[in-house]
């Protein structure tokens, strides 16, 4: 299992829940951040930005699949595209019911 995170411009949320949704990628925790990035020409501006970050568990076969989509949907070549992380997963635990693992994903 794999958790993976994302950092993408808030404009970008909307497509990439209908992306996921169209591919039956279900379940994501969605938080409102705000960072920066050092752009080594002008050390001086130090821009505080509103960034949307993604949360997603799933299983390691899908990992490429749910990469790829974020790619496709967020990209656009500019600086504060976002970034990925992945992590293993060790175990998951549904509160509610005490689902493991996979059965505790979606």
């Amino acid at each position: 299992m794999k958790k993976i995170e994302c950092i993408i411009r808030p404009e970008r949320l909307e497509q990439l829940k209908k992306q996921f949704l169209e591919q039956g990628i279900g379940g994501m925790t969605i938080s409102n951040v705000r960072g920066y990035g050092i752009k080594k020409t002008r050390p001086d501006n130090y821009l505080v930005l509103p960034k949307v970050k993604v949360e997603v568990y799933c299983e390691s076969e899908k990992l490429d699949e749910i990469i790829e989509t974020i790619i496709t949907v967020c990209r656009r070549n500019e600086l504060g595209d976002g970034k990925i992380a992945i992590f293993d997963i060790q175990d998951l635990i549904r509160i509610r019911t005490g689902e493991r693992r996979e059965s505790a994903i979606a």
